[in-house]
């Protein structure tokens, strides 16, 4: 019998636990899965609903995100609590707005919130603005942000990050899926 995740991935899942957990490596490694997977984790955790899915635009995430919830064997242990209508996902008694994050003009759609959870479908995408504002929104102690992305260019924001993930810094959890 096939197992649903590599080692990998579940290393991602069990560990994914710091403020920003990012998912990275080439095309078809299986971020969007585990990731995905632990943030409904999350999700199903917690105690608020001040919950949000952002991608290079709404149709990105349907396509990337909401589809793999509702059909991939992996996630179906959340299927039939999940609901899709409007550009949100509901789940159980909570309903998680999609915001898409294209370009400088969508940064009003995070700007005055607080998020207890964020997942970023290829976060590498969006403007560097945005990417500060979603960080400035996980302001709350048990904030978690999760994020893939495939490799993106040396002096990129997230990047930076990532190296100062492996230095040793404590609010930053990466994990290379290749």
């Amino acid at each position: 019998m096939q197992q649903p995740f590599s080692k990998k991935q579940l290393n991602f899942i069990i560990r994914a636990t710091k403020k920003w957990n990012f998912a990275h490596g080439a095309v078809r490694t299986g971020k969007t899965v585990c990731t995905t997977f632990r943030f409904m984790q999350a999700v199903d955790e917690c105690h608020d609903d001040k919950i949000r899915i952002v991608g290079h635009t709404t149709d990105t995430v349907f396509r990337n995100v909401i589809s793999l919830i509702m059909d991939s064997p992996q996630l179906s242990l959340f299927r039939p609590f999940c609901t899709w209508s409007n550009r949100k996902l509901y789940y159980k008694d909570k309903c998680i707005p999609v915001l898409g994050a294209k370009d400088e003009g969508a940064i009003s759609n995070f700007q005055g919130d607080t998020y207890s959870l964020v997942l970023c479908d290829e976060i590498t995408l969006y403007p560097t603005s945005i990417i500060h504002m979603i960080d400035t929104r996980l302001s709350l102690s048990h904030s978690l942000g999760i994020a893939t992305m495939n490799p993106s260019y040396p002096s990129h924001i997230i990047k930076q990050w990532i190296d100062k993930g492996q230095q040793g810094d404590q609010i930053i959890m990466i994990c290379i899926l290749l």
